[in-house]
């Protein structure tokens, strides 16, 4: 499937905007919250998030590996002391970046080296490389809802599954 990339990215977005909806149905502090957990609050692990995602953006678009965790950490306090509805917006415009590069046929399968600093040099593409920036999302998003039901809160449901159902399901 020539789209899958941008389809797969799709779910991504979707998954995200459910953790953002449920949290906007929960008390304000519940996303500063400090919850013994991987990560001190909600608030850290949507930053995390955010960051990662950033960082292979820009990835893609011809910076180096280096240069995108430098760009990471440079923005990691000031991206964690953001309000939710702030994040919200980051992850917004962050995903139309994506968009647009995944709509470019011959922007996701142009070879890519990347030099990774605790793996060395790897060829790839950036069609390879979108089940790895999903993957991570769909990982802390689990760390959310562990941390959600810690806080004593239930989660969104984020399963693919369920996405791939809801999407069908608008279609017919």
């Amino acid at each position: 499937m020539p789209d899958f990339p941008l389809h797969f990215y799709e779910y991504n977005v979707w998954a995200n905007q459910q953790i953002f909806n449920r949290l906007k149905e929960l008390p304000k502090e519940v996303y500063r919250q400090d919850i013994q957990s991987v990560f001190p609050s909600i608030a850290h692990v949507l930053s995390h998030i955010y960051l990662s995602d950033l960082g292979w953006i820009e990835v893609f678009s011809g910076k180096s590996m280096n240069d995108a965790l430098a760009l990471a950490e440079q923005l990691k306090e000031q991206t964690e002391a953001k309000e939710m509805e702030e994040m919200e917006a980051l992850f917004l415009e962050l995903s139309e970046r994506y968009t647009l590069c995944l709509q470019q046929n011959e922007q996701i399968d142009k070879p890519l080296q990347i030099q990774n600093p605790s793996a060395g040099i790897m060829q790839t593409t950036v069609s390879e490389l979108v089940p790895h920036v999903v993957n991570h999302g769909t990982y802390h998003r689990g760390n959310i809802t562990a941390m959600l039901r810690q806080a004593g809160y239930a989660s969104a449901p984020t399963d693919y599954g369920l996405y791939l159902y809801l999407k069908k399901t608008e279609m017919a």
